[in-house]
């Protein structure tokens, strides 16, 4: 009975083994990591700067929505620096530092701009509720996992040493390294369940079922910036192409980051942000889109990157090479030209 059970027991236990080393030894995910940082520091800057000149009606101390009224909508455990002083001083300094430090965080990374950007950032949302656009739900929640990862191991100045310096260390379990992979899968769970859910929920709603619910989106003016976005979902067929691509997308994407296929992989993602980029341009949402892009960056592997990277650069020196070639070529009236001389010779 002992040789039967001897042989899983053993598979089970290597298995776990190359799973603490999976998860111990090495940092993976960097540069979803580095491009998320990049999108919600970018995207906080945005939206800030997007009500720049009227931060005094939506978040100052003599708001519509004051203090004590915001206040009472926090939710549990929710708080905002706002509410600890009504004075304009505290206000301008709370709001200018979020927007320079939420700059320095996407350039920069690291912790301690990670934790004081979310800390502003948080602020800034609950005191006042009524403008957000929907990205903070799942930023606020990914900005606590990417306080334990490494977010500037790419795009950022040091990287290069960083990156030396995670190679030299890796093949030792740690407990940073595995606090980077657990708060890096966390966000791409996170992730996942958001999209799974969002795809149920289409699939269960009659006008997704019907392919309608993209007409009456664009006509929902508070949400429309192009008039030629209304116009192209007021043809049926375009319209359900585009309800039934989306709940597709969406409920593919959970499965398809956790394929062994990377085209699978490249090819769902894509199309999620490709979705997201029509949203920021034919409904304004330019924070919100910005926000799941980042997001969804998390959920590719530095291969994918990489082999994403090498073909585009391939693709490039193809275009080169062909142009080069045409410019190497005589112009039809240098031929013609050329002709007579030819004959006479």
């Amino acid at each position: 009975m002992r040789d039967l059970t001897r042989g899983p027991r053993r598979a089970a236990a290597a298995g776990l083994d190359r799973a603490i080393a999976r998860v111990a030894c090495r940092e993976h995910r960097l540069i979803g990591l580095a491009l998320l940082r990049i999108a919600i520091g970018v995207g906080t800057v945005m939206y800030c700067l997007a009500d720049y000149g009227d931060r005094q009606f939506f978040w100052g101390p003599d708001s519509y929505n004051s203090p004590q009224l915001a206040a009472q909508a926090v939710p549990h455990l929710g708080f905002s620096l706002y509410f600890v002083s009504h004075s304009q001083w505290w206000f301008e300094l709370l709001f200018h530092a979020t927007v320079l430090v939420a700059a320095a965080f996407a350039v920069f990374g690291g912790r301690v701009l990670t934790v004081a950007t979310a800390v502003l950032m948080w602020s800034l949302y609950y005191r006042n509720q009524d403008v957000l656009e929907g990205g903070n739900n799942l930023v606020e929640i990914l900005v606590i996992f990417m306080a334990f990862t490494v977010s500037n191991a790419y795009f950022a100045p040091g990287a290069k040493r960083r990156r030396q310096r995670l190679r030299e260390t890796a093949g030792t379990p740690t407990i940073r390294t595995a606090a980077h992979n657990l708060g890096t899968y966390l966000i791409v769970f996170q992730t996942a369940v958001l999209y799974l859910t969002a795809g149920y929920w289409k699939v269960a709603g009659k006008v997704w079922q019907d392919g309608v619910a993209m007409y009456y989106i664009s006509r929902v003016t508070g949400f429309q910036m192009s008039t030629a976005y209304a116009h192209w979902m007021s043809n049926a067929t375009l319209g359900t192409a585009v309800c039934y691509f989306t709940v597709f997308v969406e409920l593919a994407f959970p499965f398809a980051i956790v394929s062994t296929r990377p085209w699978v992989r490249k090819t769902v993602t894509v199309s999620v942000e490709a979705m997201h980029l029509g949203i920021m341009a034919f409904m304004g949402l330019v924070c919100f889109g910005l926000m799941m892009i980042g997001a969804d960056c998390v959920c590719l592997r530095d291969e994918d990157y990489r082999a994403m990277w090498l073909r585009a650069r391939r693709l490039a020196d193809a275009v080169t090479g062909r142009l080069r070639a045409v410019d190497l070529l005589p112009s039809p009236a240098v031929v013609r030209l050329a002709e007579p001389e030819e004959r006479h010779a």
